[in-house]
């Protein structure tokens, strides 16, 4: 599974096209142009997913000018069109989408959270710090554990924004490395050294993933998974030594590769407090 996928050729000249067209209006269409990013919103919610990604591609295309109508009917959406906006939004690059994100922090859907948190995080978006730090309260009173997707999205985002501090020991720290199109990951025949370091720095080692680094691209890469669940109940040292007793028995399994990069989900005591 690649870890991103480039669009058609047919589809990026389509929005190139698109892109010089729109960066000619001029104030005289304003109503069309009004008209036809209503259009495009709409398209969003279509059943058929070619019509929609085209909608999409044109809305990221016609840039800035599209985010306060995006951001204005986001709520009306459906979960798909929601999840589609919020790649608009990020995409973009306007942080006026802001308040829409925070907005849909508080969606019935955990991946239009997950996705609303994350897309936070790359717009640099501050003022969502009380809400997200609200958005992980809810998700640690729901049944989900604090490695589930929407969990981890939080928390990304609190860091990013200053809100949380994360742990990151001096060896773990060294052993960073960019892989491929992955901005943070540690090299495969480093990580139990990893696991262990974290481990004695109070860390819990939520999970770990595997990634191939390839001329065509960077691609997840599967391993073998013991899928226990951690007992949080218990003494916090107690779940930082069974964290890092699963964990060094699926890293027993992965046979290291020069091109094989792990990147790695860890919290501490006051993740949980």
């Amino acid at each position: 599974m690649a870890l991103s996928q480039c669009p058609s050729r047919q589809r990026a000249r389509h929005r190139d096209g698109i892109s010089l067209a729109w960066g000619l209006v001029g104030a005289a269409d304003f109503v069309a142009v009004a008209g036809e990013i209503a259009r495009l919103v709409g398209l969003l919610d279509d059943d058929s997913t070619e019509i929609a990604e085209d909608a999409k591609a044109e809305l990221i295309s016609i840039g800035s000018k599209a985010v306060q109508p995006l951001a204005a009917a986001v709520g009306s959406l459906d979960r798909s069109g929601q999840l589609s906006a919020i790649e608009v939004f990020e995409q973009v690059g306007d942080s006026a989408a802001g308040p829409a994100l925070i907005d849909l922090l508080g969606s019935e859907h955990e991946t239009v959270r997950d996705w609303s948190a994350w897309a936070i995080a790359t717009l640099g978006i501050r003022e969502a710090v009380p809400t997200l730090r609200e958005a992980y309260l809810q998700q640690r009173r729901s049944a989900d554990g604090p490695d589930a997707s929407e969990a981890v999205a939080i928390r990304h985002a609190l860091t990013v924004l200053g809100a949380r501090r994360e742990v990151l020991p001096p060896l773990t720290a060294s052993l960073r490395t960019p892989a491929g199109s992955i901005e943070r990951a540690w090299p495969s025949a480093r990580l139990a050294d990893v696991v262990n370091d974290l481990a004695d720095h109070d860390q819990a080692v939520l999970y770990f993933q595997l990634w191939a680094v390839t001329d065509d691209g960077t691609f997840w890469h599967g391993h073998e998974r013991l899928d226990e669940p951690l007992d949080f109940g218990q003494p916090w040292r107690q779940v930082v030594e069974n964290a890092r007793e699963s964990t060094l028995v699926e890293v027993a399994f992965v046979v290291p590769r020069p091109n094989l990069f792990a990147t790695m989900e860890w919290i501490n005591r006051a993740d949980l407090s």
